[in-house]
């Protein structure tokens, strides 16, 4: 149930964006077919009207599958998350926040946990690549100025959206995923450095930077532009646009 219960959640994200993206589809395509040739007269009036009871609820219909399966995971998230109450218990430290914190008490990392971390690396190759693709292929779209050239802004956004949204959708679903497998993957890792040989650690390593030495060195950096500020003849610009600001906007003197 416990490892059941994230994979509930994120079908449950997956099939909310993509009923959400069906039911702008649908909306998208009734307006399209109503504003269609073959339902305008000579002077541009619609023949019948664009949205009727019976053509949304025909379309809402072919989604009744998808509501259903939608409907039938959130019920199965919800079942699942009654029977884990300490979920709600559980500790706000991410998976990879407590393999940061491990990796700092382990002398030398295990074969599996570097598999991990190899496997970590190309998830985000792979993703990148697909990012990568679904730009060029928007961008193909966007950046083709034929495309910009009707004066019929409904078409042009139409078009733009049925090229460029699906591309979108697709990178959204690939950085979910990315998210989804790193996740996992940092907490077999942490599984993988349970019982290794810890390391004691060094207190010169985890001396944080002193906040005076840095604040000593703003200071020091202020004054030397100052300086510089006041000897290049800043200093006499300023005032003139503060004398002029004050007799010319504000009206004194």
């Amino acid at each position: 149930m416990t490892r059941l219960l994230p994979w509930l959640r994120g079908a449950t994200a997956v099939m909310t964006l993509l009923l959400a993206l069906l039911l702008c589809w649908q909306c998208i395509d009734i307006y399209a077919d109503g504003n269609a040739a073959e339902n305008l007269d000579a002077g541009g009036v619609h023949i019948a009207p664009v949205y009727t009871r019976e053509d949304v609820g025909a379309r809402l219909m072919t989604l009744a599958i998808p509501a259903g399966v939608y409907a039938l995971l959130i019920a199965a998230t919800a079942l699942v998350q009654s029977r884990e109450p300490q979920q709600a218990e559980k500790a706000g430290m991410t998976a990879e926040n407590r393999l940061r914190l491990m990796k700092r008490r382990v002398a030398e990392l295990p074969a599996a946990a570097a598999h991990e971390e190899v496997l970590r690396r190309n998830i985000w190759i792979a993703t990148a690549a697909v990012l990568t693709l679904c730009a060029a292929m928007a961008g193909l779209f966007l950046l083709n100025g034929s495309n910009f050239v009707s004066w019929d802004l409904e078409v042009v956004m139409g078009e733009m959206l049925r090229h460029v949204a699906p591309w979108a959708a697709v990178a959204l679903l690939a950085v979910y995923v990315a998210l989804r497998a790193c996740d996992a993957s940092f907490t077999r890792e942490c599984e993988a450095l349970k019982g290794q040989a810890t390391v004691k650690p060094d207190p010169m390593q985890e001396k944080p930077f002193p906040a005076d030495v840095l604040r000593a060195d703003l200071y020091a950096a202020a004054i030397v532009f100052i300086v510089l500020g006041v000897m290049n003849g800043g200093l006499y610009d300023v005032l003139v646009k503060a004398i002029n600001i004050c007799t010319e906007c504000i009206g004194l003197g």
